[in-house]
């Protein structure tokens, strides 16, 4: 009797098992392979960074927080080089089931490998996501192998399939989104125009919300782009997880074909189903360079962010990984 409830035992778990393998199974083949790959050379991170911490320490860190740099793309042309629109380092931290936002303004003057000075968003454009992430390494002392690239027109579609996302738009926002909504409508004349929006609570569609994210004419500048730009980033991770685990496989293999990466497909797979674990309400959210640690200066006829970067690698790692 005992034998036979432990034999029972055993294919209900083989049984459940299988049906666990089948699924995961299913989500691999429908979707993953829908994604745009890109490699980055395993010699990214210049050796000085990697020594930076002791090695016991890093792989502790490593082990409790994953890094991943977005980039957001201001190009027409999928082929076209271009300058990063919004960059932010997305920090989960697996122990404690946070996520951690830290934009890095686009117009921060500094040091890119191969190439004289230049704003931060150049790097994209001179050398791809490999340049990119190399630059963000070295001057900010991390070791961020991971990535995400995507385009305007690829942050419409996405925003779109979630159903738009829902924000506070003032009314000095309103009237310079709506200048930016016309100038998208223009430029994707082939799409359905997006309409015009009052102040107040809006639900943004993808249009109307990347419109919201190029807002830089309005307050602080640049400053309060890159938070509108983390807000539209918030709502969208509060979207996803309001759908639910049966159907966000579905809305990420709709989602891939418009976004680059190098996370591995088991990576994408094991992201996609931990979300719904993860506290979205409440993305902590952070900005480089931080106040007063930088001088605003005309450097070859450019407009940039002169920052302390010492003071803003040292910032940025506490904002990552704590004291």
């Amino acid at each position: 009797m005992f034998k036979y409830k432990a034999n029972k035992v055993i294919l209900t778990i083989l049984l459940i098992a299988a049906i666990i393998s089948s699924i995961a199974g299913y989500i691999y083949s429908s979707f993953l392979g829908k994604i745009k790959k890109v490699e980055i050379p395993k010699d990214n991170t210049p050796p000085e960074i990697i020594v930076e911490e002791p090695k016991k320490e890093k792989n502790k860190i490593d082990k409790e927080i994953v890094n991943i740099l977005f980039f957001g793309l201001d190009r027409r042309n999928p082929n076209e080089a271009s300058r990063t629109d919004c960059i932010m380092i997305i920090s989960i931290d697996e122990s404690r089931k946070k996520i951690k936002a830290s934009s890095l303004m686009r117009d921060m003057y500094v040091p890119i490998s191969g190439r004289e000075s230049n704003r931060i968003n150049a790097a994209y454009a001179f050398g791809g996501a490999d340049l990119a992430i190399k630059t963000v390494n070295t001057n900010f002392g991390l070791d961020i192998d991971k990535f995400v690239t995507v385009d305007f027109i690829g942050l419409e579609k996405l925003i779109d399939m979630i159903g738009g996302v829902e924000v506070n738009v003032s009314k000095a926002e309103a009237k310079i989104l709506n200048s930016y909504i016309k100038e998208l409508n223009y430029l994707n004349s082939e799409a359905a125009a997006a309409p015009y929006i009052n102040s107040g609570i809006n639900l943004l569609n993808g249009r109307q919300a990347v419109a919201y994210s190029r807002i830089r004419y309005v307050g602080n500048g640049d400053y309060e782009r890159t938070q509108r730009q983390r807000e539209v980033l918030n709502q969208i991770f509060k979207k996803l997880k309001a759908q639910g685990i049966t159907k966000i496989p579905s809305t990420i293999s709709k989602m891939l074909p418009y976004v680059e990466t190098n996370l591995s497909n088991m990576e994408i797979l094991n992201f996609a189903l931990d979300a719904m674990k993860f506290d979205t309400e409440n993305i902590e959210q952070f900005r480089v360079p931080v106040d007063g640690t930088f001088k605003s200066q005309s450097i070859r006829g450019m407009a940039v962010l002169v920052p302390d970067l010492e003071e803003n690698k040292r910032r940025l790692k506490e904002f990552i990984y704590g004291k």
